[in-house]
């Protein structure tokens, strides 16, 4: 097996790994239940909290952030009326963009909510979707190596 082939299987297999290991620490699985795993962080020490916060904080402000300056920038910006053909076409592109104001708006109040609370699922659910997107991007990857086909001849004598 070639190199680049056998480094895609293994970030392949890593990453479904990895994942069926975060899906397993995320569900308390004892016997024949299966119950959703929720730490309280209502005893962990300050310093220990905000430790763990601020990294996860930064990363969900950040994308509520950029979801916030999309739906915003398409309420405020100026469009030129298109050409008469297309006019009778409803534009509905300002109501979703406020309807993603809102939204970002709404989950970053709940996620504010959620650290002054001390919730386990404030800090879990965005660090899942983040783990959940690096190991996606991770599997894909790995199948985009195995998939490719190597162009050059595999003789290939200098002359």
């Amino acid at each position: 097996m070639p190199r680049p082939r056998a480094i895609g299987w293994m970030a392949l297999l890593v990453s479904i790994g990895l994942a069926a290991l975060f899906v397993y620490g995320l569900l308390n699985i004892e016997g024949d239940s299966i119950q959703l795993s929720g730490i309280n962080l209502q005893n962990v020490n300050c310093i220990t909290y905000c430790a763990l916060a601020a990294p996860i904080s930064l990363v969900t402000i950040a994308v509520l952030g950029t979801g916030f300056w999309i739906g915003w920038t398409i309420l405020i910006i100026k469009v030129v009326p298109p050409m008469p053909e297309i006019v009778e076409k409803k534009d509905y592109s300002k109501i979703k963009a406020f309807i993603l104001c809102c939204a970002t708006l709404a989950l970053g109040g709940l996620y504010g909510y959620g650290l002054y609370v001390r919730s386990f699922w404030a800090l879990a659910v965005p660090a899942a979707a983040v783990t959940i997107v690096v190991l996606g991007a991770v599997f894909w990857v790995g199948v985009a190596i195995i998939t490719t086909r190597t162009t050059l001849p595999k003789d290939t004598k200098q002359q």
